[in-house]
């Protein structure tokens, strides 16, 4: 035998014996299962916090959703005036026409 394979040979010798088969799946099972109840808790706490967000911002959408309508139903007369223009009628128009031909193009 060469020096390579002696040293070779002697060093699987001295290395450790592996883990039996049984004990290292029950491990290995025990640590996906570890890992599976740690990513479900996480997700249930992400899941409370965003529900909590939202409970506590539910006041303020409200309000703002109401002022916002409000700003509108003062505006929407001089609105409605303006979209009912010639004008604005041609913009659309065009608007609409460049829309459709660029579709087309795509497609």
């Amino acid at each position: 035998m060469s020096e390579f394979d002696d040293t070779l040979t002697q060093l699987f010798a001295e290395a450790p014996q592996p883990l039996p088969a049984e004990d290292f799946l029950q491990s290995v099972a025990a640590q996906v299962s570890h890992a599976r109840r740690r990513r479900a808790i996480g997700r249930t706490a992400l899941a409370l916090a965003a529900a909590g967000v939202a409970a506590a911002a539910t006041p303020y959408v409200a309000a703002g959703s109401l002022a916002v309508v409000s700003h509108l139903g003062e505006w929407l007369p001089a609105l409605a005036n303006t979209l009912a223009s010639p004008v604005v009628w041609l913009c659309s128009v065009a608007v609409v026409a460049w829309g459709l031909r660029r579709a087309r193009r795509i497609s």
